[in-house]
């Protein structure tokens, strides 16, 4: 049964990530654990010893039953306090020992509206987390008057945007949502080869016409259920992934930092699109094949025959 975690701290960001997840719970019957990770210290290194920890235990279960009370009509609900130093590991942990699908988390409560930043809890979980997690700022979930009419997927053929696009299917099939393939072509990557000359203009048009090529041949390999389209961008990745984050209810991306296979490690790309994006974002971890695809597909199934999972 996909088991989908909800991290909240009671903070207006915990409604959309709540809202967000219980969209996507409701779609297949998938079962939630709404987590809140709250940061612990050892008795002896605080005033107040036990007493100070059975306060910050009843505090966070407290935390959880206001939290969590829009979800208690969900099959399989459960309500977690996860003690930690670190609440991005305490997150991160509970999925390992709960064989987890999907973390869904809020965006930071500080800076720019919606916006991760640096250091935040939201951050940290993205480096190193067992399984897909979700962003979603604030102001762009579904709480917000926003609905799932179109998931978007950062694609460029490698084995990472290969899985997020098979996630991002499956997820847009569910949802009931159309698919936008999105591919990036970046000209100054290819810099002007020395003695080229005015060859350096054809060059670039036909590296952009395959790219195109390319992404045209993938879309007819999609599933003829999702209404799918795809977009060709040209620029810096980062900047554009952006923009078409400002069209899509929910962006999905491969994660393409090194590491561990079935990690979320941000890369050059993800790190800066997550951290500015206007919806939210799904980063699916390296060599996902095992975990996390599977529970897509088995919500999507299920969505499509109008059964609980």
């Amino acid at each position: 049964m996909p088991r989908i975690i909800i991290g909240v701290d009671g903070s207006e960001r915990s409604e959309e990530a709540l809202a967000f997840g219980r969209a996507l719970a409701a779609a297949g019957g998938a079962h939630v654990t709404v987590a809140n990770a709250y940061r612990w210290e050892p008795p002896a290194s605080r005033v107040g010893g036990d007493a100070y920890v059975e306060y910050l235990r009843h505090d966070s279960e407290r935390t959880l039953r206001e939290t969590a009370d829009p979800l208690r009509d969900l099959p399989g609900l459960e309500l977690r306090s996860v003690p930690d130093r670190s609440p991005a590991r305490g997150l991160q942990s509970l999925a390992e020992q709960e064989h987890a699908d999907l973390i869904v988390v809020g965006s930071s409560h500080t800076g720019r509206l919606g916006r991760v930043l640096p250091g935040s809890t939201a951050e940290r979980l993205l480096h190193g987390a067992p399984c897909p997690v979700v962003v979603v700022p604030v102001g762009c979930g579904p709480s917000a008057g926003r609905g799932f009419e179109t998931v978007a997927c950062a694609w460029d053929g490698t084995p990472e945007s290969e899985m997020a696009l098979v996630a991002a299917e499956d997820l847009a099939r569910a949802m009931g949502a159309s698919l936008r393939v999105v591919r990036i072509f970046e000209p100054q990557f290819y810099a002007t080869p020395p003695g080229l000359g005015y060859g350096y203009p054809s060059l670039i048009e036909g590296v952009r016409q395959h790219a195109g090529q390319a992404l045209q041949e993938r879309l007819a390999h999609l599933s003829e259920d999702v209404e799918a389209v795809g977009e060709l961008r040209e620029g810096d990745p980062r900047h554009e992934l952006v923009r078409a984050s400002e069209s899509a209810d929910l962006l999905v991306m491969g994660s393409r930092g090194f590491g561990p296979l079935r990690a979320v490690l941000l890369g050059g790309v993800s790190g800066p699109v997550i951290r500015s994006a206007a919806c939210p974002v799904m980063v699916v971890p390296r060599g996902a094949e095992a975990t996390a695809v599977p529970a897509f597909a088995h919500i999507a199934a299920h969505a499509a025959d109008g059964e609980p999972a």
